[in-house]
């Protein structure tokens, strides 16, 4: 739904149909069909911006009097589903986002009932809304590592089924994340640069500081990266331990029933003057031999700590 706002001292929104003053700065939000009928971009911004409202990226393209942008937003509720995906126009009197959703309409109206506007322009109130869209992002990353935190203790106490699942997931989602930032720092970059003298020297400035911002998320989720790799050699390494604990298991359990199998193949050649054939004691007394040699083997392998 469009939305159109103003900006005098601070952002407000406005009916549609409320006339606007020449030369005030205004904020809308509406769709591609509508961007259109405008008449506010030329023939090729107005091509740009059509590939760009579609766009699995983040990206900017420099006009000699404006920018256009697109965003493609991971959704922190679901890393995995559909990016959330919107473009905008930016000149000195307007901020224009196209959004066929509710995404830009909910950050204005943050922007609006916060009041954080410090200068009432439109590349300051891009600046805010491109705040806004990582505002929270140092948070989530926190609440990644203790989530992989966990699962690596789930993989030291080997509940290796449960740990393998959510290991799986953790790599492909900060991937996702690790994507944004990089294009974003190239944004917030390729704005502050200004190359077109769109905005302010100020202006400039505060762009350059959300690049570094922006940077450190960046290093952040390249370290979670690097931790959910550590978590998967963690995880092979324990999956080779308990493999190593089994084979160790089967040596064992071979070598105990050896010294018998060696008895059994003895008597169970059947040579005519085998002794204790005849004895009737015989049967019971390798019994007692096959016992008392499985005891002995076994306080041996305690010993050697094979057990």
């Amino acid at each position: 739904m469009a939305q159109k706002y103003v900006l005098t001292k601070q952002l407000k929104a406005v009916p549609l149909d409320q006339p606007i003053e020449p030369g005030a700065s205004v904020v809308e939000v509406i769709t591609t069909q509508e961007f259109a009928k405008l008449g506010v971009a030329g023939a090729d911004t107005l091509s740009a911006l059509r590939t760009l409202t579609e766009a699995e990226s983040t990206y900017l393209d420099v006009f000699p009097d404006s920018l256009i942008g697109s965003f493609a937003v991971p959704d922190k509720k679901n890393l995995m589903g559909e990016t959330l995906k919107f473009a905008f126009y930016l000149n000195k009197t307007n901020l224009i986002f196209i959004d066929e959703g509710q995404v830009c309409t909910r950050l204005l109206d943050d922007i609006e009932r916060i009041g954080v506007l410090k200068e009432p322009t439109p590349a300051h109130c891009l600046f805010e809304f491109m705040k806004l869209l990582v505002k929270d992002d140092l948070a989530y990353l926190a609440d990644v590592e203790d989530r992989m935190e966990d699962v690596e203790e789930q993989i030291i106490d080997r509940c290796g089924n449960v740990a393998n699942r959510k290991m799986l997931g953790f790599r492909r989602r900060l991937l996702r994340i690790d994507t944004f930032y990089q294009q974003l720092v190239d944004m917030t970059g390729t704005i502050g640069d200004n190359e077109n003298k769109l905005l302010t020297n100020g202006e400039a400035r505060l762009f350059h500081s959300l690049e570094k911002t922006v940077e450190r998320l960046l290093k952040r989720s390249q370290t979670l990266k690097e931790y959910s790799l550590q978590l998967r050699e963690l995880y092979q390494t324990q999956i080779d331990i308990q493999q190593n604990d089994t084979m160790q298991w089967f040596t064992v359990i071979t070598t105990l029933f050896a010294p018998l199998t060696l008895i059994t193949s003895w008597f169970g050649m059947n040579f005519a003057n085998m002794p204790g054939l005849d004895w009737q004691w015989g049967y019971q007394a390798i019994i007692v031999i096959c016992i008392v040699i499985i005891v002995v083997e076994l306080v041996i392998f305690k010993r050697k700590k094979w057990l």
